[in-house]
């Protein structure tokens, strides 16, 4: 809806120039939801016999609603970013977590679980978010838009195109990208087997939400202060955020790598276990994920947008051939250990380019990052190994 202008909200140097974005993203909402609602009032019979919609047809108006309000949320999130109210984007991210799950909950035991349920309680948890976010206070900063042109704001649209042209399709593409081994798998596979990757992607997602998320927003505001002021401070930053990261997340990746699968046995029973190994396979390629995703961000600060779209297509590339490779060995095993060997040599390539933008020494960071990484999974693995020494249930009978 809004071209993911809103992401650049923190990026202008000039004020002027983060309240014409800001009505650039206005507007472009504004079309969206116009043009959706056109969509709709003209073309519903089409479009429900197409996709055979006939069950939800009466919720379809509820789109153009729901469009407004995740683009409302966007602007308020990022608007904070640069403000640096992290605490208040945090504290909404609870409210928002929780409505939607208390809504959930309460439509489903009051009326039975149904389709509208799941939309209107995600409008509920939106809307929570939205006054969380602060919008009220925004209000003030909103008057300026009056006088700020349609020219202008167009004029900063073309400044910020690669935001549209790069960061757009890149987030589109490694979105579906990343779900290819759910449909393949089912595909291939029986359901369990899919089930049981659903389950330790999620949970290996976790981490990644957590950390990666809370730390994003702190990064890119503190990275794009510092690149104002001077380039070298960033590059000192970047290095030390990449480095707190590892040692942050090299031991939770650690423990999931030398004892995953006994986690998921002991926390969801022994049908899950071979959810576990795959998280065991998996935490080699999350590690990368955990900590190159928010440091990635350094791409918007340095007008670097392009390489987003370079890593997403990398990230399509690789990830296809290997699930592809891996369902075709008919080994379910393999497939996730293909597929991972993909994503590390995807996530390598975003390092790299990362390390470059932030003009860091690439073949230095990378010795250090790999050192942390190698050395961390090698300590829990050789407890594992150790323990399977004395104990037959610790060892790792499907490697």
């Amino acid at each position: 809806g809004t071209s993911l202008y809103p992401s650049g909200l923190v990026i202008p140097k000039y004020r002027r120039d983060f309240y014409a974005l800001v009505k650039l993203s206005l507007m472009l909402m504004t079309f969206t939801v116009v043009l959706t609602i056109g969509f709709i009032y003209f073309f519903t019979d089409t479009f429900v016999s197409i996709f055979k919609l006939s069950t939800i047809r009466s919720l379809l108006p509820l789109i153009p609603l729901g469009i407004f309000l995740s683009c409302i949320r966007d602007i308020s999130t990022n608007w904070n970013i640069r403000n640096k109210d992290f605490k208040k984007n945090a504290f909404s991210n609870v409210v928002s977590s929780g409505g939607l799950k208390a809504t959930n909950i309460g439509y489903a035991f009051i009326f039975g679980p149904s389709a509208l349920g799941l939309i209107l309680s995600t409008i509920i948890s939106i809307i929570l978010a939205i006054f969380t976010l602060g919008i009220v206070k925004m209000r003030t900063g909103l008057k300026v838009l009056s006088r700020i042109s349609f020219k202008e704001s167009i004029a900063v649209g073309k400044k910020y195109k690669k935001y549209p042209l790069n960061l757009l399709p890149g987030n589109l593409i490694n979105r579906y990208t990343s779900d290819l081994p759910i449909y393949l798998l089912t595909a291939y596979f029986s359901p369990a087997i899919t089930g049981a990757f659903v389950l330790a992607n999620s949970l290996m997602n976790i981490p990644v939400n957590v950390i990666g998320t809370s730390i994003s927003s702190v990064f890119l505001q503190r990275a794009n202060e510092l690149f104002l002021r001077d380039p070298k401070e960033l590059s000192y930053f970047a290095g030390q955020t990449n480095r707190k990261l590892l040692l942050v997340g090299a031991p939770v990746f650690g423990i999931l790598f030398g004892f995953g699968d006994l986690i998921f046995t002991v926390g969801f029973g022994s049908e899950w276990t071979l959810a576990g190994q795959f998280a065991i396979i998996l935490s080699t390629y999350f590690i990368f994920k955990l900590v190159s995703s928010p440091i990635a961000r350094v791409f918007r600060i340095v007008g670097k947008e392009q390489y987003s779209l370079y890593v997403s297509i990398v990230l399509a590339i690789v990830r296809s051939l290997g699930i592809l490779l891996g369902v075709q060995s008919g080994d379910s095993i393999k497939a996730i250990l293909y597929f991972t060997i993909a994503n590390v040599f995807g996530y390598f390539i975003t390092y790299i380019l990362v390390f470059k933008a932030c003009n860091l020494p690439i073949i230095k960071t990378l010795i250090e990052s790999l050192l942390i990484i190698t050395l961390c999974f090698s300590l829990f693995f050789m407890i594992r190994y150790c323990l399977g020494l004395y104990f037959n249930v610790f060892k790792l009978d499907f490697l």
